[in-house]
């Protein structure tokens, strides 16, 4: 019986503290890349076909110092910084009213 009330009120205090997903802005340099659909900067001299692989910055001008350090290789593929939003798990403010609309996480 304790261990089913502990259970319980563990898992109450757990949805209490319970987070909410919002988008977040970062930065990414997309590049055009031949054979790739999409194409995103990874380092300074290598790039990956896929967005989960790209460097990321959160604001522009720590994108624009990254792409000034691109070999001349990454360089010629017409590099582009892009924002993007991206899902993240934050404790919502007592105080706001909009992270009490977000979806929980």
């Amino acid at each position: 019986m304790r261990v089913m009330l502990a259970a319980l009120f563990l898992s109450v205090a757990g949805l209490a503290q319970a987070g909410v997903l919002i988008n977040s802005p970062a930065w990414v340099v997309a590049l055009q890349c031949d054979g790739y659909q999409q194409c995103y900067a990874s380092s300074n001299g290598s790039y990956t076909g896929n967005l989960s692989g790209a460097r990321r910055f959160s604001d522009p001008t720590q994108a624009e110092r990254f792409v000034r350090s691109f070999t001349s290789s990454i360089r010629d593929k017409s590099p582009q910084i892009q924002q993007i939003n991206e899902p993240v798990c934050v404790q919502p403010d007592a105080n706001s009213k909009s992270d009490k609309n977000g979806q929980p996480c």
